[in-house]
């Protein structure tokens, strides 16, 4: 089944931190039917975190643009050469827009507004995500080697990857992906966290992992010191009237799940939805950077 997206994204300061460490990327194809959606919250002090998001967004970007490279439709062009000694030169010219024209032997080829499909099967998506979080992580840690400052910076990652009615989700960290359908609101990823693992093994409740004192202690990050990072992927099969929520801790930590739940569901456009997630932590205390990616699914 063919779906339609859109998204907003939308990152905010919150009310206590001098500096926004949080970067939030959303992209959705001009088709609408494809998309790629990134969240990252970066750690490791003033400028450092900030810098380790935007690698993580930019390097993970870069490297799942294939998914997204126009297929261009080309007629096939005969050489044949006039002589054994003679050779025929093909210089093709191409603008710096992404959408580009290519001239080959003075012959224009436009792009056919497609998207090139890659083969449908979870583990070559899964490996495609892992790579691009690896590359990510690589880039961190090459950072810090190269800048004395900012050495031990990081930042965790949640990030979805959409194409043909399918979502590919990936984190690593505590910042998280939701799926909202029928009206259930459920987390998709799993917290790699100190209070996620006392949840797990029911040494706290639930509710306890918003007051707990160790409850930012993460044990899995990009950067920080990780050279070898293995996030986990998640694979879901879309339908309409879907919405996913991603987000940073500093979301999920002051407005709760009820809460997230009646401002998803609700009447308001994309954009006003994803500002009144972003209003509603604030109102709760803003103690972080709070950023949120809604995208929904027709």
């Amino acid at each position: 089944m063919s779906v339609k997206l859109t998204a907003f994204s939308k990152t905010d300061v919150g009310q206590q931190r001098e500096q926004n460490e949080d970067n939030a990327y959303a992209f959705v194809t001009e088709d609408g039917l494809a998309g790629l959606f990134i969240v990252a919250d970066g750690m490791g002090g003033y400028q450092a975190g900030e810098v380790a998001s935007r690698i993580a967004v930019e390097k993970i970007r870069d490297t799942l643009k294939q998914c997204f490279v126009p297929v261009y439709d080309q007629p096939t062009i005969r050489l044949t050469p006039i002589s054994e000694q003679e050779t025929i030169m093909l210089d093709p010219v191409v603008s710096a827009d992404d959408d580009a024209t290519i001239l080959l032997d003075q012959t224009k080829v436009r792009s056919a507004s497609k998207t090139r499909k890659l083969p449908d099967n979870t583990k070559v998506m899964e490996d495609l995500l892992k790579d691009a979080i690896r590359k990510a992580n690589r880039a961190i840690l090459a950072y810090g080697e190269e800048h004395s400052g900012a050495r031990g910076l990081g930042c965790t990652v949640t990030m979805a990857l959409i194409q043909d009615g399918q979502a590919h989700i990936a984190n690593i960290g505590d910042s998280r992906t939701y799926m909202l359908r029928n009206g259930d609101l459920s987390p998709v990823t799993k917290d790699h966290s100190l209070v996620a693992k006392l949840v797990e093994t029911k040494q706290i409740a639930p509710d306890e992992i918003y007051t707990h004192p160790q409850r930012n202690l993460i044990y899995h990050s990009l950067g920080a010191g990780h050279k070898h990072v293995d996030p986990d992927v998640f694979h879901h099969t879309l339908q309409p009237g879907d919405q996913l929520l991603l987000c940073s801790d500093g979301l999920w930590e002051m407005v709760r799940s009820p809460a997230l739940l009646q401002t998803l569901i609700g009447p308001d456009e994309i954009e006003k939805t994803c500002e009144t997630l972003i209003q509603l932590a604030n109102e709760s205390g803003g103690v972080d950077n709070i950023s949120a990616v809604v995208v929904r699914v027709s």
